[in-house]
This record gives C-alpha cells, sequence and structure tokens, in this order.
C-alpha cells in the first residue's frame, strides 16, 4: 500500500505525524495536499528538534504554523526517533509505523520498511501506541509543550479501539519507559529463547555496541547483519558497519524484502528465529545502542509468529567496504548552533517556551515572515523557560505571508521556532478543506472560486456564520441593543465570540472565538473589485481563447456567489432565525458589492432589505451601520430624506451632530454605485439641521404650554391641521382637548375604533391626526 492513498483515504479528523528529520517542503507539497483533498483536518507535526531545525531553514514551506502545527519534542537521554502516522475520526483510527521521516526521502526515496496498523487486526498494538503517546506527555525524559496534543490523540487512538478484539500477535514496542532490546528478549524467552538474529539497519554503532549487547540480551551468537548491495543512507557521526567491533558477525544478504533497487537502505528490521516461533521488529530502531536499549525515543512494529521457523530468505554476502563518513540531510545531524522553541499567537500576544538548549532572563525578541524580520523587544524567560511578549499587527502579517518564526537572542545565544497562530489551528481543526478558503479571506487574496465556495458553504448550514463579538467582558447591544456586533481588527484585542457553529463544533475555545471575529471583521474590509480576466498585462502572450475561457469561468463563479448571497440574505433577515444578523448581513453586502460591482439597482434591493432590519447602531460597527445609513436614504431619491435619516439615528440614540463624513471610507463600493457625487457634509449638515416630525410635536406642545408661537414648522404647518393646532397655541380651552401620546396609539381613544390607513399614516409620519372631533398627537420621534 502507497502511505499517501491512506492519507487522502478519508476526511481524517486528527492527523498527526512523528519524525527525526524533516521536510516541510515535501510535507506541504505532497502529504498537506493530499490530506486537504481528502477533506482531512489538524495536521501535526511531533518533530525532534533536529528536525525542526532543518525546517526553519526551508523558505520556501509558508503554510507552517497556519495550516498546520508542528510541536519540537526533546529527548534528554537522547533523540526523538519514532516514525509513526496516525489517522484518526471520531470512529476509526490507522497506524504507519515505519523507518521513513517526514521527508522525500523518507516516503519514496530510500528504501524504507512502514506497517500498516488497525485495530481489526492489530487491536493490542493500537493500545501500545496510545501508551506511547500518552507517556509523551508525562515521562521526565521528554521535554514538549505538547503534552495535551499526545493526550489526545491517545484518546482517539483508544476510542477507536475499544471493542476491537486483541490476540497479542502484533505489538507496538518502544522506549519510553524502557527499551526495545528489552521488549524483544521478553517475547523471544516467551518463544522459547533466541536461535539467529538478523539484522537490518543502515546504521551500526562503529564498535558494534549495540549488536553486541542485543546478542548478550538474547544469549545467541548467531548474528547476521545485512549488507545491502546499493549502500545505505549515510549520516553524521553513524557508521554502515561495525567496522571497529571485535566480533565477527556474518554478512549475508536478505532478499526479501529488501531486495536491491537501486535506493540506498534507511530500512530498519530485526528478525529474532526461536525455539517456538520467530519474531520481526520493524520501526525507527536502528541497530545501534541508543536505538535498541533506550538512550532515543524509539517506536516499532513486534510481529509474533508462534510454531513457525521459516524466516527471511539469506544469502551469503561480502561487507561494505570502510569509507569516510559523509553528511546528509537524512539523519543523525547534529548541528546544534540554533536553539528550538515553540511559539504561539494569540490575538497579539506571542507565547513562547523553550524547548532546547534552556535559558533564563533578559532576550532581545525577533519575528521573521517571509517578507521581513523586525524587532519586537526585550523579554524576560522566567524560570520556566517561558516568554511572553506584544506582537502588534502580526496575526494580520501570518494571514498574508504565512509562516511566521520567532527568534529570541542572548548574547551567542540564538532560538528559533515557529509560531502557531492559535486561531488558524483551529479554524483548520473544525472546519477541514474549508479552512484554505478561508485562510484566503483572512488574507484578501481570496478568488471568486473561495467567495463562491464560502457562500454556499454558509448557505448549506447558516449557523455556521461568525456570530457577534464580545468585547471587554460584555456583550455589544446589551441593555435593548442588538446582539449582533462587528469587530474590526483594530478591536480585537481580547475580543470573544458567542458562537455555537452547529456542524462545525459546539462551544468554541478562545481560538475559536478570536478565528471567527477575523472572519467576521475580513468582510468588512474593504478591497475593490476583482480584476477582471485578461485585463492584466501580464498575460499578453497567452491564447486569446484560453483568457476568454478564464473570464467565463471568473464570471460564473460570480453568478454562483450572488446566488448563495441573496438566499443567504433571506435567512440572516429572518427575526425568527437563529442565524438571523443583520449587522452581519451588511458586511457581507459591501463585500460583495466590493469584490464583484452588480448593478446598482441590486446592490439598493439589498439595502432596502437590510436597513430596516438593523436596530443598533453602536460598538464597532457603528462607522460601517451609519454610513450605509446615509447613503441609502441621502440618495433614493425621495422627499424629506435628512429628516428620514434624522428620525431613525434619534430612534436608536445616536447624536446626528457626531456623524462623521470620514466613515464614508468603510463602503467605497456603496458610494461608486449608489452615490457619486452625493456630498456627504452637505448632507450630514441638513440632517443636523433638520427636524422630524416627533421633534416637531415636541416643540409644538412646549410652544402651547408656554402660549408661544411655533417657528421654523415644516411639517405641521403644511398639513390639513394646521388651523387647528395654531389655534390651540393661544386657546388653553382648545389645547386642553388634545389627545396626547408618547407613542402613536392604535385606536381611537374616544370611540376604541381602528384608524383607518390614512390616519395611521399621518400618526406616524406627522405626529398628528384627528378622529370624534379630536386631534391626537404622538411625540414619537
Amino acid at each position: 500500500m502507497d502511505p499517501l492513498d491512506l492519507v487522502s483515504a478519508a476526511p481524517w479528523r486528527n492527523v498527526t505525524f512523528t519524525t527525526y528529520a524533516l521536510s516541510l517542503s515535501f510535507f506541504e507539497a505532497v502529504v498537506l495536499d493530499r490530506l486537504i483533498r481528502g477533506g482531512g483536518q489538524s495536521a501535526l507535526i511531533l518533530a525532534d528538534p533536529e528536525g525542526v531545525r532543518s525546517g526553519l531553514s526551508e523558505e520556501g514551506a509558508r503554510r507552517a504554523g497556519r495550516d498546520y502545527d508542528i510541536e519540537p519534542i526533546a529527548c534528554t537521554t537522547g533523540v526523538f526517533h519514532p516514525k509513526i502516522s496516525v489517522f484518526a475520526t471520531a470512529e476509526d483510527a490507522h497506524l504507519l509505523v515505519g523507518s521513513g521521516n517526514l521527508t522525500f526521502g523518507g516516503w519514496g526515496g530510500n528504501l524504507e520498511l512502514v506497517e500498516h496498523l488497525h485495530p481489526s487486526f492489530a487491536a493490542d498494538a493500537v493500545n501500545d501506541a496510545a501508551d506511547l503517546f500518552e507517556l509523551l506527555s508525562i515521562s521526565d525524559r521528554i521535554h514538549t509543550e505538547a503534552g495535551p496534543a499526545c493526550i489526545r490523540v491517545a484518546e482517539s487512538l483508544r476510542a477507536a479501539n475499544r471493542t476491537a478484539p486483541k490476540t497479542g500477535d502484533v505489538r507496538l514496542v518502544h522506549s519510553v519507559g524502557g527499551s526495545i532490546a528489552a521488549e524483544i528478549q521478553r517475547f523471544a524467552d516467551e518463544l522459547g529463547g533466541a536461535l539467529q538474529i538478523t539484522v537490518v539497519s543502515p546504521y551500526h554503532d562503529l564498535d558494534g555496541r549495540g549488536v553486541d549487547a542485543l546478542s548478550d540480551a538474547l544469549s545467541c551468537d548467531n548474528v547476521r547483519l545485512h549488507a545491502h548491495p546499493d549502500g545505505t543512507v549515510r549520516g553524521l557521526g553513524a557508521a554502515c558497519w561495525p567496522f571497529d567491533g571485535t566480533r565477527k558477525r556474518k554478512a549475508v544478504n536478505v532478499a526479501t524484502p529488501f531486495a536491491a533497487d537501486d535506493r540506498p537502505l534507511h530500512a530498519k528490521a530485526i528478525e529474532v528465529v526461536c525455539r517456538r516461533g520467530r519474531l520481526v521488529i520493524s520501526g525507527s530502531a536502528n541497530s545501534t545502542h541508543a536505538g535498541l536499549f533506550g538512550a532515543n525515543v524509539e517506536a516499532s512494529v513486534l510481529r509474533i509468529h508462534r510454531n513457525a521457523q521459516l524466516g527471511w530468505k539469506q544469502s551469503p554476502a561480502p561487507p561494505p567496504k570502510r569509507s569516510e563518513v559523509e553528511t546528509t540531510d537524512e539523519e543523525e545531524d547534529t548541528n546544534d548552533s540554533v536553539g528550538v522553541l515553540r511559539a504561539s499567537l494569540e490575538g497579539g500576544m506571542v507565547k513562547a517556551t523553550v524547548i532546547t538548549p534552556a535559558i533564563r532572563g533578559s532576550v532581545t525578541v525577533y519575528v521573521r515572515s517571509v517578507r521581513k524580520t523586525r524587532e519586537l523587544g526585550q523579554g524576560d524567560i522566567n524560570g520556566e523557560g517561558r516568554l511572553i511578549i506584544g506582537a502588534p499587527g502580526l496575526e494580520q502579517e501570518a494571514w498574508e505571508s504565512g509562516r511566521v518564526v520567532l527568534r529570541i537572542e542572548q548574547g551567542e545565544k540564538v532560538l528559533e521556532g515557529f509560531i502557531a497562530i492559535s486561531a488558524a489551528s483551529e479554524l483548520v481543526r473544525r472546519v477541514g478543506p474549508m479552512a484554505t478558503r478561508i485562510f484566503a479571506i483572512l488574507a484578501g487574496n481570496e478568488t471568486p472560486a473561495d467567495v463562491a465556495a464560502i457562500l454556499a458553504w454558509f448557505r448549506e448550514d447558516p449557523d455556521r456564520l461568525p456570530r457577534a463579538a464580545k468585547i471587554s467582558g460584555t456583550f455589544a447591544g446589551e441593555d435593548g441593543d442588538e446582539a449582533s456586533t462587528f469587530v474590526h481588527l483594530g478591536a480585537l484585542q481580547g475580543a470573544a465570540l458567542s458562537n455555537t457553529h452547529q456542524g462545525v463544533g459546539e462551544g468554541g475555545s478562545v481560538a475559536w472565538k478570536h478565528a471567527m471575529a477575523l472572519l467576521r471583521s475580513a468582510f468588512s474590509t474593504p478591497r475593490g473589485p476583482w480584476i477582471a480576466e485578461g485585463e492584466t498585462d501580464d498575460d499578453d502572450d497567452e491564447d486569446q481563447d484560453e483568457r476568454e475561457k478564464r473570464a467565463r469561468k471568473q464570471d460564473q463563479q460570480n453568478t454562483k456567489s450572488l446566488e448563495n448571497f441573496e438566499a443567504l440574505l433571506l435567512k440572516m433577515l429572518d427575526p425568527t432565525s437563529t442565524s438571523a444578523d443583520p449587522l452581519l448581513a451588511l458586511a457581507l453586502t459591501h463585500f460583495i458589492a466590493d469584490r464583484i460591482r452588480p448593478s446598482p439597482a441590486k446592490v439598493r434591493q439589498w439595502l432596502g432589505k437590510v436597513m430596516p432590519a438593523i436596530s443598533s447602531y453602536s460598538g464597532p460597527t457603528a462607522n460601517q451601520a451609519l454610513a450605509s445609513l446615509l447613503v441609502y436614504y441621502g440618495t433614493d431619491g425621495a422627499p424629506n430624506g435628512a429628516s428620514r435619516v434624522r428620525r431613525t439615528l434619534l430612534k436608536h440614540g445616536v447624536d446626528p451632530i457626531t456623524l462623521d463624513p470620514l466613515s464614508f471610507e468603510r463602503i467605497p463600493a456603496f458610494i461608486d454605485l449608489l452615490a457619486q457625487g452625493f456630498d456627504v457634509t452637505e448632507f450630514i449638515a441638513a440632517i443636523c439641521g433638520a427636524k422630524t416630525a416627533g421633534e416637531e410635536v415636541r416643540a409644538y406642545l412646549t410652544a402651547a404650554t408656554a402660549g408661544a408661537a411655533l417657528i421654523d414648522s415644516l411639517f405641521l404647518a403644511k398639513s390639513e391641521y394646521w388651523p387647528q393646532l395654531q389655534k390651540a397655541l393661544t386657546d388653553r380651552a382648545l389645547f386642553q382637548k388634545f389627545y396626547i401620546f408618547e407613542t402613536p396609539p392604535p385606536a381611537c381613544p374616544r370611540c376604541h375604533m381602528t384608524f383607518p390607513r390614512g390616519r395611521s399614516g399621518d400618526l406616524r409620519q406627522l405626529g398628528v391626526t384627528t378622529c370624534c372631533g379630536r386631534l391626537i398627537l404622538s411625540k414619537a420621534l
């Protein structure tokens, strides 16, 4: 089986890789791509510090910390060397355990060996793997911040393995709390003791200590070493044969499964033929003392063939010739000039933990992205090796450029590590393949296809829409205001969100809430229309037919976006719907108008539905909502636009004098499509100078109480009711016959008959009507 087939075989909920050496360019180009196409999510790499160092030097790898996480794991007695891949859903789990690192060579360039395990036939081994991950979280030999992640892996393995049959024939042996050799000895003794040991390994101790110690532990001198015809993967400080060993070992060629195929050997396997059966061990452990006897963290699959002694087919072979040790990026590179740390970005704060080597005290902190390196300032590493420092603007930079590296300097000491964006990790974990579309929105480089897909995703389940933000411990819109509000990037510090997101995962961590706040914010960031395909100079040499084809495809995606948006808009404006959110509807309306630039009539139609549904003009989204209100009513051509806007503002507690002309910069699409030539400053002045019908009624009542004249009346003086109203200014008896209400009554207070439509309209629009020979006034704004 090709391991890549398993990567894309199912929409895995949790995927974890352990490795010593690491190539992020390989992982992103090959493994991650297949994982995402298969619907997988939440990829985590647990790597030795040496592997992390290698990844830090790969500038072409852009997605670390955003599309997947890397956690360094340091072993205080050796190196972190297991090569395990875990693919888990809520009910199932598959494991790959082998010899190959997460590199191009480890997944095909070298001759490797990998075991595929599943609870249906290897339940004991799956339990052993769960134990291994759990021990990684508590072992004194292990230094990592990945303990909670390891516990989650262990729990997923046990959940998938709960009812599986256990035969004891397949086990996973490891060296956390023990050694590979001790486990081999235990199972060999159960089979009556070892008669022959055959070792396949690319690396040996130069003096043969590992092989000799295994021979002694099993009380078996019949030891054979595979001499691979195509050589082995070279490693710094590693020998392909125990050239200086005092014991003579027989060189053999193991034909199956290690036949020559022009690839260098990197597989590690041991066959132990016993009196009552046979053991086959394969995995990460070389035949070195560190690999077999516990200095390193290793993991290998041990298969027990009871009452069977037919082993590998072997033939005599010449031992390899001794040559100078050469370096390689595949194994045992001990360059430790740069230390390794672990860091995460949560909102505007970077939190870091030193993994190796230990340093404490004052340090200078830098961040390095694809674009630039900048200094964050001075920080202090406490006694536990932890550091917290502010990083304003870093999150948006990370969305746009990809991977970000934290660098700490203390004199000549330097430590580096990838910064994991907590919000990104949570998005990947919860929404899987859709996360890449959301990342594009957050970075501002979304395509028409991205927007069409996200709107279709929201339409399929409107509860996926990002909910409103919670700022400074209270929901914006409490005490009668609408709970929905919008978070702009500048207001995200300390923000949280109330979001259930059914179908994505109920509840929400701080990281998830922050991710949704970022997404909500991105929808209100003006970006301008997409450049139509074929309009750039970059494709002058491209065939005209091809340009037209791409243009048609973009138009098709835009058409899908409009269709999905209009269906979604109905849900967002339905007060009975759980996804009702007029302010987000306004943000999405401008986003679509800004990117696609539909007809002005279409945009005005949308705003005609959205604006009446907005019940609050306070909070972080106030400027965008107010500017949209002014544009919509100020350009609709109806009379008394300033008075109508003023009425809405006063009704929602907004003082017109606080209106800011600069707020119109937030809605460039509405301005371009609906309000070209619209004088914002003049209209605001008109609003401030206007009066609503309710204000005129209040002014009239004040004048009538004082027996004074009413000045500057726009509505009442032109109405059919003005003769009586004017007379009552000086006629106290007539004035006292008027009915006066705070809000318009639905019926006449004398006859209790419901007002006809015309009379009811006068009461709402003019603040006055008549019935039973009496005037009825409303002070409502």
